[in-house]
């Protein structure tokens, strides 16, 4: 995440650049690109949503991250007793923190998103990756750890979004289409991805009359605990108008938010609805 038009952020390509950790450390850090990758890395497949994507949006993601595991680097600087946060701090100055109790252990310093480097709009040459949590909690071009005492409120919660910014139970219809035109009798695919940050999934369900009744899609296992999964199911319509809707089901039966809300300030909710035409 960051706080810039596109236009504006930083490109460290070719530049100079170390990541510090410092603050209620004992010993602090300083390395360079090539050091980080010579530490132990780890892979991570995750899914990374933007806290400002509506219902059914696009602004989201899955792909598998390299870098270096985030708690190594902090058990190497050894934290003192007083120890209670992590401040995050970017090139641009955009800054967010996190509970250090909070911390999942798979967070990573990445430089690379599948096998390849990164990009500088996707954070080169590090990012933070914070699974669980919305994109804003996850600094891009990142320069500094610190450790700390109290809570520093981070560059979008001033503004009013979110603190904890944990991403809710989601899922979208990818076909058809809004406004598809099917032919009757013919068989097609509802399907789509459905995500709960990191939450066990028991089921995915899709709705073809507007929520009155559901039935259960197939819905395939996950690359990783923080993967989005892929779900589908078989169609056949008679001619009419549809409504269709989907919704996804927790391990332990806790349904998706079905209440309607815009993404400020905790991220949106809501059943994604597609409606089609069958002739």
């Amino acid at each position: 995440m960051s706080k810039n038009p596109a236009i504006f952020d930083p490109n460290l390509k070719g530049r100079p650049y170390s990541l510090e950790v410092g603050g209620l450390v004992e010993k602090p850090l300083k390395l360079g690109l090539e050091e980080l990758k010579a530490l132990p890395a780890s892979h991570l497949w995750n899914t990374l949503v933007c806290i400002s994507n509506p219902v059914g949006g696009d602004l989201i993601g899955c792909a598998r991250w390299t870098g270096m595991p985030l708690k190594f680097l902090l058990d190497r600087a050894g934290m003192k007793p007083q120890a209670r946060w992590l401040v995050f701090e970017a090139a641009d100055g955009y800054r967010e923190s996190l509970p250090l109790v909070e911390l999942p252990a798979q967070a990573l310093i990445a430089y690379a998103i599948n096998d390849e480097e990164l990009e500088p709009r996707h954070g080169y040459p590090t990012r933070l990756i914070l699974p669980g949590r919305y994109g804003m909690k996850q600094p891009k071009w990142l320069t500094r750890i610190l450790v700390l005492e109290r809570e520093e409120v981070g560059y979008w919660a001033q503004r009013g979004w979110s603190r904890q910014a944990v991403i809710r139970t989601l899922s979208r219809i990818d076909v058809p289409r809004p406004g598809a035109q099917l032919k009757e009798g013919e068989e097609v695919l509802v399907a789509g991805v459905a995500y709960a940050g990191g939450r066990p999934l028991e089921r995915v369900e899709i709705s073809t009359d507007g929520g009155l009744t559901w039935q259960r899609a197939e819905l395939k296992p996950p690359r990783g605990q923080f993967a989005w999964q892929l779900w589908a199911l078989p169609w056949r319509p008679l001619q009419g108008n549809y409504t269709l809707k989907v919704r996804a089901v927790e391990v332990g039966g806790r349904v998706q938010d079905p209440v309607d809300r815009e993404p400020l300030p905790e991220g949106a909710s809501g059943y994604h609805t597609v409606r089609v035409r069958v002739r």
